[in-house]
């Protein structure tokens, strides 16, 4: 089987830079919300033969203080999307992708 690769980059008012991740490997950032106003990470990913953006953490949407993102095969989306796991056993919060 060939190695696959997750290409991605994040960023706010940061940039995170691109980054490469290998199959079943993990990346992870932290970061101090903003006082005043929103943060928002928006990042775009791509593999071979897909690209797509999400914004993996929203202050105004988001109340996990560690989020554990992954990207995961989901049946009702009939693919592969960004979940969110928030506690060990708890079932993953999968969303669709923003594009």
């Amino acid at each position: 089987m060939p190695e696959k690769f997750l290409t991605f980059h994040c960023r706010s008012k940061d940039d995170l830079g691109v980054k490469v991740l290998g199959f079943e490997k993990s990346w992870h950032f932290q970061f101090n919300n903003q006082f005043f106003g929103s943060t928002i990470f928006r990042c775009n990913f791509s593999w071979p033969g897909k690209k797509h953006t999400f914004v993996i953490y929203d202050s105004d949407r988001d109340s996990c203080t560690y989020c554990d993102w992954y990207i995961r095969y989901s049946y009702p989306f009939n693919g592969s999307v960004p979940c969110l796991q928030q506690s060990l056993g708890a079932e993953p919060d999968c969303r669709p992708w923003a594009s």
